[in-house]
């Protein structure tokens, strides 16, 4: 049993390689486990790039992107290719503990009905200080409800409370596919949404009570800062409704724009 580990990558600059050599090491330093497939996805012009480092002890798969370089795509992508029966997303800012596919495995081991593993993480700014612990919330009775087990995350506490993430998240292959990946029509949300149509289609997220990832929440330039700074709190919560809404469904939609449009007009 093997987690394949994908980095999707879509620009490259000096700044951005000092990340993702950082990421590949922290791949390379797993504790008690065989070297696992590291898959790195970019555009040609990226992969041009990547090619030229040397990452010691692991010897990535490149993956050629040519098509749409949003997240989702290069990971939907990515997965496509994946020989494994589970596979993780690494950002290629944030790193593992060294525990993290170790204690992953033995998940997967004694929980092997489990469809979606969370990972624990710690968030922190470009000083390396920590901001908050996320992907916890699930192991408070409290959170869950009387009729909700801990560890475990359920549609009524999701939509209470929406800020999970998937990033170093161990999900099935098949059960990702079965799903039909990530939406590329969604922006800000997608992963809210994903989380919403697994567990609407009864699947099941646990989250391994342990800190496994080290999350950088801050770096300028990221995805979901271009978010935060260039959406208004009417734009977010647009985006948060569409996903409940979308996640009803199993296909990628067209999204009706027009109360977005008129929301950014009246601002």
């Amino acid at each position: 049993m093997s987690i394949s580990i994908i980095i999707p990558i879509h620009e490259h600059n000096e700044s951005i390689q000092e990340y993702i050599n950082k990421a590949i090491e922290s791949v390379t330093k797993q504790e008690g486990v065989e070297t696992p497939t590291l898959i790195l996805v970019s555009p040609p012009n990226v992969e041009n790039e990547l090619i030229k480092n040397q990452y010691s002890g692991i010897t990535p798969t490149y993956l050629t992107n040519e098509g749409e370089t949003d997240y989702q795509s290069q990971v939907n992508l990515a997965v496509d290719k994946v020989t494994t029966d589970y596979f993780t997303v690494l950002e290629f800012d944030d790193m593992l503990s060294p525990t993290y596919l170790k204690n992953g495995l033995s998940y997967i081991k004694n929980y092997p009905e489990i469809d979606i593993f969370l990972t624990m993480m710690i968030e922190v700014n470009e000083k390396n200080e920590g901001i908050k612990l996320t992907n916890e919330t699930v192991w408070a009775q409290q959170f869950v409800g009387e009729n909700g087990e801990m560890g475990y995350l359920n549609q009524n506490a999701l939509k209470q409370y929406t800020d999970f993430k998937l990033s170093g998240g161990i999900i099935k292959k098949s059960e990702f596919k079965n799903l039909g990946g990530y939406k590329v029509n969604i922006k800000l949300t997608f992963m809210y949404e994903f989380l919403l149509r697994a567990l609407n289609n009864a699947s099941k997220i646990f989250s391994i009570p342990k800190i496994g990832l080290k999350h950088l929440a801050t770096r300028e330039g990221s995805l979901f800062d271009g978010y935060l700074k260039n959406m208004s709190i009417d734009e977010r919560k647009f985006w948060f409704e569409t996903a409940t809404k979308e996640a009803n469904f199993m296909n990628d939609r067209p999204i009706d724009l027009s109360k977005l449009q008129k929301i950014v007009v009246a601002e």
